[in-house]
């Protein structure tokens, strides 16, 4: 590890270095295009066995063409956005940071139904309080063997899963027959694979290099273990975001990303104008470029095309509220959602877990004939505030947190109760709603 960090730093130093010549070179040739008479001088072939890193030959200027070219245009432009914010947090009722939420129940009908899709999840992270194998044996081993059971059991139940570093791990220690389900479960569109790198990597104070070698680590795990890449993107825990981040996951082959930890300001200054759904474009500088790839001015000319042309826009869904668990996934209202977190009722935990009820001491209970319309209701009501903040009638729902779902019990808790709520509310075309559990991705083979 010691000399793998040493040769990295050897890396940079050495990229550093040639950025700052491929800078120099480019500054000269554009000096010398501005001076009247002066010629600039055309790139010869370098046939010797020096590399374009000694700059034997200077490229052609029309070869840099990108740099007086403008940025595609963006609708949002971030910088404008962080001039207007005043981060004043004022507090807005049950949704703390935003506002209090109404919408006109007129807008739903039978001809514009709002269609819910649950996403249950379990967020591991690779090592947090407990080191990565502990994590592993006290909870990610059984939350996959268990995952594998109990998805099986319904055709309708879905799942995702975002760490290909444990499923590493899960996939060394189970036998043939608890792998070939799983693929079967990925390959029946039950089960699907998001992101797909090796760790959900943080972003905003990462070097593209990490980013890129976690990401095809996970990859080349998914391609020679199963054969398909992701094609959405899952980063509800990163602690900032990057619009290189969203770059990688496009030129992967990734079309859709969600994201969650961003400033309550931003979520609540684009939900307000209904953009917390976007394409998410880069607007690299003039000279972003010279910093990210290679200095052959062909390659440059190839990335000129795809990035100043918008190519790589990524359609981009973010989170409204302040995390990504149960309480603050359904709705505005956490003590609302929270009663449909069904591992917080009373019941069911193994040896040595604490129950963790809900803060707002309203307790979450099962699923019953006798108040499934009530609770239907109430729940559906959380889904249309939520709604309200986007701009089309379809609404995306996380169910999960970390390290969820360790237990069969918690499977059957969750999907048992939400199957009832969704049953009812299908059946009632007054209620206007289609909820259910994510369709199937394709996975790109």
């Amino acid at each position: 590890m010691e000399n793998k960090i040493k040769e990295l730093e050897k890396d940079l130093k050495r990229n550093h270095e040639t950025v700052q010549k491929i800078a120099k070179s480019v500054a000269e040739l554009l000096q010398k295009a501005s001076q009247p008479g002066e010629k600039v001088p055309k790139a010869k072939q370098n046939k010797s066995t020096k590399s374009w890193s000694k700059f034997d030959a200077k490229p052609e200027i029309s070869d840099c063409f990108f740099a007086d070219k403008q940025p595609p245009k963006s609708d949002i432009h971030m910088l404008d956005v962080y001039n207007e914010l005043k981060f004043d947090n004022p507090d807005g009722g049950a949704w703390k940071q935003g506002w209090d939420v109404q919408y006109d129940p007129s807008q739903f009908s039978e001809s514009k139904k709002l269609k819910v899709f649950l996403v249950p999840h379990s967020h591991n992270d690779p090592g947090w309080i407990k080191t990565f194998e502990k994590y592993f044996s006290d909870q990610t081993k059984h939350i996959l063997d268990n995952l594998v059971q109990k998805i099986s059991e319904d055709s309708r139940r879905k799942f995702i899963w975002a760490e290909i570093s444990y499923l590493d791990l899960w996939w060394k220690s189970s036998d043939s027959a608890a792998r070939n389900q799983f693929k079967e479960l990925v390959k029946s569109g039950q089960v699907e694979i998001v992101t797909g790198g090796w760790v959900m990597n943080d972003e905003a104070n990462t070097h593209y290099y990490a980013m890129i070698e976690q990401l095809t680590s996970g990859h080349e795990w998914l391609v020679q273990r199963m054969g398909i890449t992701p094609q959405n993107g899952w980063a509800i825990d990163p602690f900032g975001m990057s619009a290189s981040m969203a770059y990688l996951l496009k030129r992967a082959g990734l079309e859709n990303m969600v994201i969650q930890r961003v400033h309550y300001a931003i979520k609540k200054a684009f939900a307000l104008k209904k953009n917390l759904e976007f394409r998410w474009r880069q607007n690299w500088g003039k000279w972003s470029l010279f910093y990210d790839f290679d200095i052959s001015c062909n390659y440059l000319s190839f990335l000129h095309f795809t990035d100043r042309d918008g190519q790589t826009d990524m359609l981009c869904h973010m989170m409204p509220f302040y995390s990504y668990d149960v309480p603050h996934t359904c709705g505005p209202d956490p003590k609302v959602c929270c009663q449909f977190d069904f591992r917080r009722m009373n019941t069911g935990f193994r040896s040595g877990q604490t129950p963790i009820g809900c803060p707002w001491k309203i307790p979450s209970v099962p699923i019953t004939d006798a108040n499934v319309d009530k609770k239907a209701r109430l729940l559906l009501d959380q889904y249309r505030k939520k709604a309200s903040l986007y701009k089309t009638n379809v609404l995306l729902v996380q169910l999960g947190d970390d390290f969820r779902y360790d237990t069969a019990l918690e499977f059957d808790q969750q999907f048992i109760n939400y199957q009832k709520l969704f049953d009812h509310m299908n059946n009632l075309k007054e209620l206007s709603v289609e909820v259910k559990h994510f369709s199937k991705s394709k996975h790109s083979v």
